[in-house]
């Protein structure tokens, strides 16, 4: 297994034990009223945004089980998770160096919703270790990590 794809399976763990089950409830209620076209308030726009980008995963959030994987045994409820800590890092312009690095790379033709799993790779790294050694968020490190992906642009 490769390092990216063991630290995808231990985040996912660990998302499943300490917020599993409501997040995705909340998932399964938001795309209900997506489905039915009712009212959503901002939060809920933002994650119905990411459900309808994600296609692959449309028959998932229609389940009634908590307990499925996405291809590959990726959790796809702790992928739109991270999607919506990005898209509202993003919208916060917090950290700068993020909204920056997504600016250039779209800029330049990149698809936006590739540029977005670019960040998630990073982002998670750094969250699995909070989770993993209980230990606060290393944003400083994260931030050093994205102006370095941006010298690189």
């Amino acid at each position: 297994m490769s390092e990216k794809k063991d630290i995808e399976a231990r985040l996912a763990r660990a998302w499943d034990e300490i917020m599993g089950r409501s997040q995705k409830r909340r998932i399964q209620e938001v795309w209900r009223k997506v489905k039915e076209k009712k009212d959503l308030s901002k939060e809920d726009e933002k994650l119905a945004k990411i459900l309808l980008e994600h296609k692959e995963y449309h028959e998932i959030w229609e389940s009634t089980s908590l307990k499925v994987k996405g291809k590959d045994g990726e959790n796809p409820y702790l992928h739109v998770y991270l999607h919506l800590a990005i898209e509202n890092q993003i919208a916060e312009g917090n950290p700068r160096q993020l909204t920056r690095y997504i600016s250039r790379k779209v800029s330049q033709g990149e698809d936006r919703h590739t540029v977005i799993h670019e960040v998630i790779s990073v982002f998670s790294e750094y969250l699995f270790d909070a989770l993993r050694y209980r230990k606060p968020f290393d944003r400083l490190s994260y931030i050093q990590k994205l102006s370095q992906m941006n010298e690189r642009i």
